[in-house]
């Protein structure tokens, strides 16, 4: 066997082997051979088929076989043995022959192959300068306002006589203006809650009291989209005026006020699926869950902070042609070059070649426990427990390489960000929600380079 490496340039190269009779000829004889004990061929005793019919009816296909294994094997075994760290495959140059495997003419094959090399650079991971992070401040005024929501929800409607206020729940009666500008006779029924309504209901019903009527375009009044109005609210098949406005009488039928007084444990409970004892202890656990909350999107901004520091901390190109090129050997459907695919598909690159880096020098590693635990927590967000049969869908994810590579290096980064984070130096900036899911937004696009997503915080 003959084997000549060329390095092309720093992330390119291409290696040729040429596997000579001498190297293939006892295998494939070997593999007739097993292969002949196994066939039950008409006119011949179990295991006694002549070599000669062997060839003729499974020669090609064995000889093929045994090449390419016997190939797969040498050349990875090569690049192991001269430590040669490559992406992806090697892939067979545009500009190989195809072969001809004959087995009544055995010969020397020769096979080239592009290989995509990985970059040599000394991994930094170490941050000499804090990193400045984002964290939520406490706001009492949202958990009060929580608190009045909960009220709404959880508590009783009281009727009302009087005037409507902003926050009521308005019983309405609609009636179809017809050409002599009268309603219809079979008016529908519903019901409008001024805390939610998107349209000029929340601004045109307070004030007025049970009996008032106006009339109104429905699209404009409720602010819903037209076609879910036809169906939901008015109950009708088809739009029945499509190029007109659904001019519609509105008459005020009732009055409800949501409760505004404290909700008693009794109240709580019976919606939380827990024990509550009042609404203080509502209130305390509303803290707790805004804690948590907080605290998960905090250390989920810690890891993009680190992601992005760690990529500028560690700048090095890798041979995105090849990648590109080996991806679109195993799909059907192509990545473009300079598409959002390809542009997604070298970001992950890079990021899995640093994670195994750190991962090398740190001496971290990843075991079964880790990658399970990435199942098991893809599993409880994707998979409804009620309907399905768990152990025959873990059965099939485990059976999936594709599934299984992407939970292992879901783990992979887990355990590197568990080694970094508190290492890590963070400088903390108190803001509010709003302007912490702004700083994360804007850190997200820039780490995933949405280059081309316009958009304002105004």
């Amino acid at each position: 066997m003959k084997i000549d490496f060329n390095r092309v340039d720093d992330l390119n190269a291409r290696i040729s082997i040429v596997l000579e009779q001498a190297d293939y000829k006892p295998k494939l004889d070997e593999n007739l051979k097993n292969y002949s004990k196994k066939l039950n061929l008409k006119g011949f005793r179990a295991g006694k088929t002549p070599k000669n019919v062997l060839t003729k009816m499974y020669g090609k296909g064995m000889l093929e076989e045994t090449v390419n294994t016997m190939l797969n094997e040498r050349l990875f075994k090569y690049l192991e043995d001269e430590k040669i760290d490559i992406f992806g495959s090697p892939v067979l140059t545009a500009d190989a022959e195809r072969i001809d495997f004959n087995p009544k003419a055995l010969a020397d094959y020769a096979f080239e192959f592009d290989l995509g090399l990985k970059p040599s650079f000394e991994v930094k991971y170490h941050f000499d300068e804090p990193l400045e992070i984002a964290t939520v401040e406490g706001n009492p005024d949202a958990l009060d306002e929580d608190i009045q929501r909960y009220r709404r929800i959880f508590g009783d409607e009281v009727p009302v006589e009087g005037a409507i206020e902003k926050h009521d729940r308005v019983g309405i009666k609609l009636s179809r203006i017809g050409d002599d500008g009268q309603g219809s006779n079979d008016p529908i029924e519903t019901v409008i809650d001024l805390d939610r309504i998107k349209g000029q209901a929340s601004t045109d019903l307070p004030g007025h009291e049970v009996g008032y009527i106006l009339e109104a375009d429905l699209e404009q009044f409720f602010g819903y989209d037209r076609k879910g109005l036809i169906k939901n609210t008015l109950g009708l098949e088809e739009d029945p005026s499509p190029d007109q406005p659904l001019n519609y009488k509105v008459e005020i039928t009732s009055i409800a006020r949501p409760q505004s007084t404290e909700l008693s444990g009794e109240q709580i409970s019976k919606y939380v699926g827990q024990q509550v004892e009042d609404e203080q202890g509502l209130r305390r656990m509303l803290e707790a869950r805004e804690r948590n909350t907080n605290l998960t999107r905090t250390n989920d901004l810690k890891k993009l902070t680190v992601r992005k520091a760690l990529l500028d901390a560690n700048p090095f190109e890798i041979p995105e042609e090849f990648l590109l090129k080996w991806v679109n050997t195993q799909r059907e459907k192509q990545i473009e070059p300079g598409s959002r695919d390809a542009k997604n598909l070298f970001r992950e690159a890079k990021w899995s070649l640093l994670l195994n880096r750190i991962m090398t020098d740190a001496g971290l590693e990843v075991t079964d426990k880790d990658i399970q635990k990435q199942v098991t927590r893809w599993v409880m967000e994707n998979v409804n427990y009620t309907q399905t049969d768990i152990r025959k869908v873990m059965k099939e994810l485990y059976s999936n390489e594709y599934f299984m590579s992407t939970m292992k290096e879901n783990a992979i980064e887990d355990v590197v960000f568990g080694h970094i984070l508190p290492e890590v130096n963070f400088v903390e900036r108190e803001v509010s929600a709003k302007e912490f899911e702004e700083v994360f937004h804007d850190l997200h696009h820039e780490v995933f380079d949405h280059e081309d997503h316009a958009h304002s915080h105004a």
